[in-house]
């Protein structure tokens, strides 16, 4: 009797337990890592309300289905990786790898903005290891097997084919949104606010 008592209970309590395997014990804020290391106010960051909206939602839903679908076609991709290609993915996988795909497409369209604009040089690599913008990409070595190396390669595929939407039409700078404007950002025209990150022509 006593066994058959055990087992009536543990039957009993089983929905419960798996009720609360489907939650999670994690909390918004922990999936928005930004916001706690942004100690700036909001009127200070340059950001609205609808701007911190939207970055909140860019954080805390980092992939859609779209986004899935792209890491997914990403890493049964046959086309090769070239030296171009990778230097973009470089820059989108280390300013950009915990944002959302529109974020990381941000970070993509930026550097073909300045290759279009006439200001900067005139390759990928070129933009992206110009002295005092980026990094130098030759120095920085992602884990190629990664599902966010593949996302990165995805996004920076799409933004030099032209293809999507334009995430910052037009922009040619971004600064962290709970950074200090500077003289340089006051001079210069707001395209977005993104994935914690401010965007400018």
């Amino acid at each position: 009797m006593r066994l058959v008592g055990k087992k009536f209970v543990a039957m009993a309590t089983l929905p419960f337990v798996a009720a609360a395997m489907a939650f999670p014990a994690t909390t918004f804020a922990a999936e928005m890592p930004n916001f706690a290391q942004a100690p700036t106010p909001l009127a200070a960051s340059g950001l609205n309300a609808a701007d911190e909206i939207q970055t909140a939602v860019d954080l805390a839903f980092p992939l859609d289905d779209a986004d899935a679908a792209g890491t997914r076609l990403a890493a049964h991709d046959a086309e090769p990786i070239d030296d171009e290609l990778e230097c973009m993915a470089k820059v989108v996988h280390h300013e950009a790898g915990n944002q959302s795909r529109r974020g990381q497409l941000a970070v993509a369209q930026i550097i073909m903005n300045r290759i279009e604009s006439g200001r900067f040089a005139d390759t990928i690599c070129g933009v992206a290891n110009q002295p005092g913008q980026f990094f130098r990409t030759s120095s920085y070595n992602p884990d190629r097997s990664s599902a966010g190396w593949q996302t990165a390669v995805a996004v920076s595929r799409e933004a030099r084919d032209g293809r999507g939407d334009e995430v910052v039409p037009g922009a040619l700078f971004f600064r962290a949104a709970y950074a200090s404007t500077t003289s340089f950002f006051r001079t210069r025209q707001q395209v977005a606010a993104l994935g914690g990150r401010v965007f400018y022509r």
